[in-house]
């Protein structure tokens, strides 16, 4: 008995002892993976295990052994047993402490987890009939104005766009890239590639094409964050950006656009619970890279300020601002006959070449938010006056828009019914020396289809009644259904579209009637990254396009599906 008990003693304790070697050399040697050395630590505790049955196995034996020789066994088993648990002891410590860099090189960064790296891609296909922009790398492409012909501007618009045969689809797509970095507390660094292009644009499936055909490949946002700066609440913010004011009447991103707008300058932010304010400088034009050394200065620049209360007046938003837009080419685009039809906006011919840039000083406030303890009503309400010199012109405009809606919230679909008026100044009469249409500065006006979806008419010279019905049958699916009715403020001034330039003039008295629209949207939330936007717009020309147009108001059909991927 006491021979089989020695065998089967002797074996356990070499099996144990090859462990403990083994899981030695394996904690040793630097070429083995953590994952190694969990195996060889896992048959370690085997082996214990094994050593602590074979004990009790002796204990029950002890009967028919001598009892001097079964006390000597188990004593020096339990002597293993403690050496092994020692050992498995040291073996766990070293596993805690051990790391990836230190067997396969630094291959990891404590960097990386403070990278956050993401995409979008938007693609939408649009078709359009009638009077219609179409899209391209410039802000500026439009419905081609009305031209200039024997020194008189023509009151027609061009014959390349007022036929209802003329229609055009197309497909536009939008990758944006991005890598968001929190450095430290103090710094954060945001930087934005985008790819805009139109689809065929190339003209075939070999080769790249190049900006002039629409397809741009650029750095579309570009910037760094000092944060808490001297440990107040200001962040202070250096880089190509976007900027984004309020429902972006005069500052946005113009995000509906294939390439979008950024602003290159610095930003400074203050935020508190009680308060944000802002003030920014930008450069938008910098003709010093463009013109020979000497030559006139033909740069563009905006500086603005922006200081809002957000406990001030009770449920709602306060907001202050002033923006200063300084233009010193903005006298190269003016001629002597009558409005041009190439300035934006457009102005008559007293403010020829010869007279100051452009400066205009824009004082605005804006009030959103809901009528306290009835947050089923939600309002807002923005104006602006604007002071400075047109050229050689005085610059006098003003703008307002107010819109309020009520949301049945305890309803089926959750219907919300809206109402909106837009007004924006124009010029009544072109020889007073003084500039009187509203400048619409640096908007995305097709934002929440403020002046219409269909993009035909900005925050200049106009007037716009709006009505809206919005439903949410699903938590995936939203419709809304908008009617406008647009009207000049002034029948002499131009009618502007919504990038601000001038689609048609006249000089003529009559009716400032300008156009209706109607406009059907849908949107639904496909998956939690995948989106669904589509539209249609009809948009109907009334007496004053009509009677500029050589008698022709052709009807406006234009329809879009979009689809927006992010990850």
């Amino acid at each position: 008995m006491k021979n089989s008990l020695w065998k089967t003693c002797i074996g356990g304790l070499a099996t144990a002892v090859f462990c403990v070697v083994a899981c030695s050399a394996s904690f040793g040697a630097n070429g083995k993976s953590i994952e190694e050395m969990e195996k060889d630590l896992n048959a370690l505790r085997a082996s214990v295990s094994s050593l602590t049955e074979q004990i009790e196995s002796v204990k029950q034996e002890k009967t028919v052994a001598a009892a001097s020789d079964t006390r000597q066994d188990v004593e020096a088993l339990r002597s293993e047993v403690s050496t092994l648990k020692e050992e498995m002891k040291t073996a766990a410590q070293a596993e805690q402490t051990l790391k990836a860099s230190d067997i396969d090189g630094n291959v990891y960064s404590e960097f990386a987890k403070k990278v956050k790296l993401g995409g979008q891609i938007r693609t939408r296909a649009e078709y359009a009939s009638g009077l219609y922009q179409t899209p391209s790398n410039s802000a500026s492409s439009t419905i081609v104005p009305g031209a200039t012909t024997g020194g008189t501007t023509s009151n027609t618009l061009s014959s390349t766009v007022r036929n209802s045969a003329n229609d055009t689809s197309y497909v536009l797509n939008q990758t944006r890239l991005w890598a968001d970095a929190d450095v430290n507390e103090h710094l954060r660094v945001f930087i934005q590639l985008q790819d805009a292009r139109a689809f065929g644009s190339e003209n075939g499936t070999i080769g790249f094409a190049s900006s002039s055909v629409g397809n741009v490949l650029d750095l579309h946002q570009g910037y760094f964050d000092l944060k808490k700066l001297f440990d107040l609440p200001l962040t202070v913010r250096v880089g190509r950006q976007e900027i984004i004011w309020g429902d972006h009447r005069v500052i946005g991103n113009f995000v509906w656009s294939n390439i979008g707008r950024v602003f290159d300058g610095g930003r400074f932010m203050w935020d508190t619970d009680a308060i944000h304010a802002e003030a920014f400088a930008a450069q938008v034009k910098e003709s010093g890279w463009v013109n020979a050394v000497g030559s006139a200065s033909q740069d563009e620049n905006v500086y603005a300020g922006q200081l809002a209360f957000k406990k001030l007046v009770p449920s709602a938003l306060l907001e202050l601002m002033y923006i200063q837009k300084n233009d010193q080419n903005g006298t190269a685009q003016l001629n002597n006959t009558g409005f041009s039809p190439t300035s934006t906006p457009a102005v008559p011919a007293s403010a020829a070449p010869g007279g100051n840039h452009i400066v205009i000083h824009d004082f605005g406030v804006r009030i959103d938010g809901k009528v306290p303890n009835l947050d089923a009503v939600d309002y807002t309400v923005e104006s602006h006056g604007q002071f400075g010199h047109y050229g050689s012109l005085v610059h006098r405009a003003f703008a307002g828009a107010a819109k309020s809606g009520y949301t049945f919230k305890e309803m089926t679909w959750k219907p919300r019914l809206g109402v909106e008026y837009d007004y924006a100044s124009g010029d009544k009469n072109l020889n007073d020396g003084v500039h009187g249409t509203f400048d619409n500065l640096y908007p995305t006006n097709h934002m929440n289809g403020i002046y219409g979806f269909a993009d035909m008419v900005s925050w200049q010279n106009m007037h716009d009644i709006r009505g809206q019905i919005k439903v949410q049958p699903t938590n995936k699916l939203t419709a809304q259904a908008d009617y406008h009715y647009f009207w000049l403020a002034s029948a002499r001034d131009g009618w502007y579209l919504a990038n601000g330039s001038l689609a048609g003039s006249s000089s003529n008295t009559g009716s400032n009637s300008l156009a209706s629209e109607i406009d059907l949207t849908l949107s639904y939330a496909l998956y939690k990254n995948v989106s669904i936007l589509a539209g249609y717009s009809f948009f109907n020309p009334s007496a004053w396009i009509t009677r500029n147009n050589g008698g022709i108001g052709d009807d406006t059909h234009w329809s879009y599906l979009q689809t927006t991927v992010t990850f």
